[in-house]
């Protein structure tokens, strides 16, 4: 849970949402539609990592994505699966560079 609320405060972070990979909701701050971001993220990070052990780049740590206005994040450790939801969409590499920062590499 401390992953969560670290990241709900990171600047452009407006909510966020904590699952793992097999998209059961746990929590989440300022997501109404928590459970649905939750099964929709957990789908998509183990389809990433799936993807990622493929082509040979080891366990999937983050996966960044924008559109013109707002992005999302996906931050996996172990079986955690953090989205967190950055606008404006611009705002995305300086989410990813805190969670390097804070919350450090795949241990």
């Amino acid at each position: 849970m401390a992953m969560l609320e670290t990241i709900s405060k990171f600047q452009g972070v407006r909510g966020a949402v904590l699952g793992d990979l097999d998209g059961a909701f746990l929590d989440a701050v300022g997501e109404p539609a928590g459970e649905s971001i939750a099964a929709e993220m957990g789908f998509l990070a183990a389809a990433l990592a799936e993807a990622g052990d493929l082509l040979g780049l080891g366990p999937l740590a983050m996966a960044g994505l924008a559109g013109p206005l707002k992005a999302s994040l996906v931050v996996v450790r172990g079986r955690a699966v953090v989205t967190a939801r950055v606008e404006p969409a611009k705002a995305l590499p300086l989410v990813e560079k805190a969670v390097d920062t804070t919350i450090g590499e795949v241990t």
